[in-house]
């Protein structure tokens, strides 16, 4: 199950989706207006003005970059070229990864993060990660940095770490960054300039959330070594990103000022978020990212607050997590006071009908 399912529920504000909460930057929209006109005509089939660019940003080459109808393109497509026999993926996690491994018949492990520690991986959790890299055979290990649906940053030392190991056992290390770029500080934990040193490190990042275009589809890889990001590009289709999506991305990458105002942004609605959630008696994980995990004490918040025109995340079906667990986007300032007001308006009925029962009783 994913968020965003607008379609068939009757939603006024949706939280379910993380995207930016600053909404599309002015220029991304001018440029797809501008886009249109070109429509009749087939995109770039080899995407390289955009790969061009991005690989310019990361000092790497145009071949070392590959750009994808979204990240869950890539995703598939990094599965579909190494065809995996053996898989490990932390839990809870996004579920897109077992998907694309299930697709190629591919045997998942999952290495469980403790409740007792907001599901960090925490100096010990890191220790015994590592030994099951180096005794599980695996081909492929999926890592999100931040993490979903916790949005936990960890460390890029322990990244480094998690690398060299996957290295020496054989094993791919996928790391997703999707929302990397809307925390606070990005540089300081991304792995993108190691892809070079690490030929067993892809690097997934998408435009979708950064930007708040998810209707578009834009995500894209990074990986050091050439002749493996060219048999990843053999399991894409033809012209699989549009006219549309190759401007919007020429255009996001200019967007350095929103960029900033986006985390400045980011932080200051978050912290408000997890305060007035906090009040509202909900058991919080505090986050980096641009979303919040909390567990309520009321299994049935989902429908309330849909019966209300919220639609939220529903994380009961997390590998790892479990009923009453549900995750949030950070909006802006009016849209997170109307959530907060609701899930309020929700507690105070409870009890007046707890003070009615009992009076019946």
């Amino acid at each position: 199950m994913h968020g965003g399912d607008v379609y068939r529920n009757k939603v006024h504000t949706d939280f379910s989706v993380n995207v930016n909460p600053l909404g599309i930057p002015e220029q991304v929209r001018e440029a797809l207006t501008d886009a249109v006109s070109r429509v009749q005509t087939y995109p770039d089939v080899k995407c390289e003005e955009l790969r061009g660019k991005l690989a310019k940003q990361y000092g790497l080459g145009t071949e070392n970059v590959l750009c994808g109808n979204g990240a869950s393109e890539l995703i598939s497509a990094v599965c579909s070229w190494k065809k995996p026999k053996k898989a490990l993926l932390l839990a809870p996690g996004f579920s897109g990864y077992a998907r694309a491994l299930r697709a190629q018949g591919c045997r998942i492990t999952h290495f469980y993060l403790r409740k007792d520690e907001e599901f960090a991986l925490s100096e010990g959790m890191t220790d015994k990660l590592l030994d099951a890299i180096k005794s599980g055979a695996y081909d492929l290990f999926f890592l999100a940095n931040p993490a979903n649906p916790t949005g936990k940053l960890t460390e890029l030392e322990t990244m480094r770490m998690l690398a060299k190991t996957c290295k020496e056992a054989g094993t791919v290390l996928v790391v997703d960054e999707c929302f990397m770029e809307l925390t606070a500080e990005p540089e300081n934990y991304s792995m993108t300039k190691d892809v070079s040193e690490y030929g067993n490190v892809l690097v997934l990042r998408a435009f979708t959330k950064t930007f708040a275009i998810p209707g578009i589809r834009l995500g894209y890889l990074l990986c050091g070594d050439k002749e493996i990001a060219g048999k990843i590009a053999m399991q894409l289709p033809e012209w699989n990103v549009s006219v549309l999506a190759q401007a919007a991305g020429m255009a996001s990458m200019e967007q350095e000022g929103y960029l900033s105002a986006s985390k400045v942004f980011v932080k200051t609605q978050r912290d408000y978020l997890e305060k007035g959630l906090r009040n509202l008696g909900a058991k919080v994980i505090q986050s980096d990212a641009n979303f919040i995990l909390f567990l309520w004490k009321d299994e049935a918040l989902y429908g309330q607050l849909l019966e209300r025109g919220f639609l939220i995340r529903d994380c009961s079906d997390y590998e790892g997590l479990g009923k009453g667990y549900y995750r949030i986007a950070v909006k802006n300032r009016m849209e997170n006071e109307m959530l907060l007001q609701a899930m309020e308006a929700i507690l105070e009925n409870q009890k007046k009908d707890t003070r009615q029962r009992d009076k019946r009783e």
